[in-house]
Order: C-alpha cells, then structure tokens, then sequence
C-alpha cells in the first residue's frame, strides 16, 4: 500500500512568525495611540486639571452664596445685604442716589443722576 505523504508548503515556517508580528504590532499600536496609551493619559490628566480648577471656583461660589444665605436669614439680617437684593429685585433706588449700570456682556457703564426713574435709561 503506498503512502501519501503531503508536501509541506514554502511558506508555512513564516505562519507562527506573522501572528506573533502583527499581534505584537497591534499591541504596540495600543500602547502609544489606544484608549490608555500615554497619549490619552496626558489627555487625561490635562481633563482632569480643568475640572479640578472649575470644582475650586464653584467651591468658591458655593461658599459665597452660603455666606450671602446666611446674611439674609432672620435671626443674624445683614441690613446692607437686604437692602441690596431689595433694589435688585424692584429695580428702585432713592432719588438722591446715583446708579451706575455695567453691562457685563458688553463691558459698558452707563450713569443714572439723580432725579432720574430707573427704568428710563
């Protein structure tokens, strides 16, 4: 009975070399511009230092506004405080005071003199 014997291909040393090469090149590729490469670490830490100034500032405003909530609660009345937020509010001022308005979008001041309604600017 004869035997068959298959002839090995030219090319089938070169298989287990490739896998491992382009396996090596794919994690190498994710090392450097993946997801958690260094790339995205700096990324990372740059997003993180921006949130970490914005959660200071709104730490800084909260704390304001505490201090502003506190000044006007009935046991402890700021009188300045009230009678601030009570203009703010009404939009009205004594007759012999002067009011400057400053637009803050547009960086302007205007000039309101005595005598003067509020509303007519």
């Amino acid at each position: 009975m004869p035997t068959r014997h298959r002839r090995r291909s030219r090319f089938a040393f070169l298989l287990f070399p490739l896998i491992f090469g382009a396996v090596s090149c794919y994690f190498v590729w994710q090392s450097t511009r993946g997801e958690f490469s260094q790339e995205a670490r700096a990324e990372l830490k740059a997003e993180r230092s921006a949130r970490e100034a914005e959660f200071a500032s709104l730490v800084t405003r909260r704390t304001d506004l505490q201090d502003r909530v506190r000044r006007l609660r009935t046991d402890a009345l700021d009188a300045d405080l009230l009678d601030e937020r009570a203009r703010a509010q009404l939009n009205m001022a004594h007759p012999n005071e002067v009011v400057i308005f400053h637009d803050e979008r547009a960086g302007a001041t205007a000039r309101l003199e005595p005598g003067v309604a509020v509303g007519a600017r």
